[in-house]
């Protein structure tokens, strides 16, 4: 199988697609179960203000992912279905990950009632902004998303970087950063259609991390302000490392044998939205019952124990055929 038939082959999921988020659910649920712990050491949590730790990418992981979904399916029910009902679809799908992102996180605090900005409204409207400019030639959405980083920067500038950093994900007003995050990796993604993964994925993460590094002596890399070099440094990574699945997985093995030996790791991703849900209860149950100062050896081994119920559960819905989709 060439390499063009690969990526247009629409009867199937791409396996390096499935694996990527499988990768990053597992690490979502490990470090949120890990995050408000103190005897746990510092990369393995969020960078306080300034830097990058492992953990500062796993949400980049899920916009990447994201982006390049969104783009594939939008492409394939225009052509099937027309664009009137490929924009009420996709329409729906995000603004149904903020309506519940919202529900997930409201609370009733003495002074009233609260609604918090979290991770599924970050990627519902990424998703939004994405889907405004997602029919327009890729020039053009770089044009889009330099427009939404310049805003996000001018945000910072003129005083507004105090909301953005106490918000959560950077609050509502952070979707200018996110968004720009989604339009840059769906330009990269743009390797699939054309039949250029390489060109695109290798080299334009690289463009993106160069592009990165020349920017942080000056603005910083900091995922609590979601700056410039954050937003280029982790869509370079996010390409790259894609790349390496989509080599290894749909260039370097048959097909078959890939799909059968890795469908115990990719049953996370058939399920990603309700996993996310399920996950947000478990590690509710989790903060209540263990103290935030208990040792650092028993919170990992509760750690890999949520991951592995989550895991558990994620293979039971696929073998029953339970699939939820947003």
């Amino acid at each position: 199988m060439t390499e063009e038939e690969i990526i247009n082959t629409s009867s199937r999921r791409l396996i390096s697609i499935d694996l990527f988020k499988a990768i990053s659910i597992i690490l979502m649920v490990y470090v949120n179960t890990l995050r408000p712990y103190e005897n746990v050491p510092a990369w393995s949590k969020h960078a306080v203000d300034y830097g990058l730790t492992f953990v500062d990418l796993i949400a980049p992981f899920f916009i990447f992912m994201l982006a390049i979904n969104t783009k594939l399916s939008y492409t394939k029910r225009l052509k099937n279905y027309g664009r009137q009902n490929a924009i009420l679809r996709h329409l729906r799908r995000f603004l149904i990950l903020i309506g519940v992102g919202l529900l997930f996180t409201m609370y009733v605090g003495e002074d009233g009632f609260y609604l918090r900005w979290g991770t599924l409204e970050v990627l519902g409207s990424s998703g939004l902004l994405l889907l405004f400019v997602v029919e327009l030639k890729y020039y053009y959405r770089l044009i889009f998303g330099f427009l939404l980083m310049l805003v996000h920067q001018t945000f910072l500038n003129i005083g507004l970087a105090s909301i953005i950093y106490d918000g959560i994900e950077g609050g509502i007003v952070g979707i200018f950063g996110w968004g720009s995050m989604a339009i840059f990796s769906s330009v990269l993604g743009e390797g699939l259609k054309k039949n250029k993964p390489h060109n695109h994925f290798i080299f334009g993460g690289i463009f993106c991390i160069v592009i990165a590094l020349i920017s942080a002596p000056f603005l910083s890399i900091s995922r609590q302000y979601i700056s410039i070099p954050y937003i280029f440094i982790t869509v370079g990574i996010s390409s790259i490392l894609f790349y390496i699945f989509f080599w290894i997985f749909e260039k370097g093995l048959k097909i078959q044998e890939v799909e059968r030996k890795l469908k115990i790791i990719v049953v996370l991703s058939k399920n990603a939205f309700i996993l996310f849900l399920i996950h947000i209860i478990t590690i509710s149950f989790i903060y209540e019952i263990f103290p935030f100062d208990i040792p650092y050896l028993v919170i990992i081994s509760i750690g890999i124990l949520n991951v592995i119920i989550i895991w558990f559960i994620a293979y039971l819905l696929d073998k029953g055929d339970m699939y939820l989709i947003v």
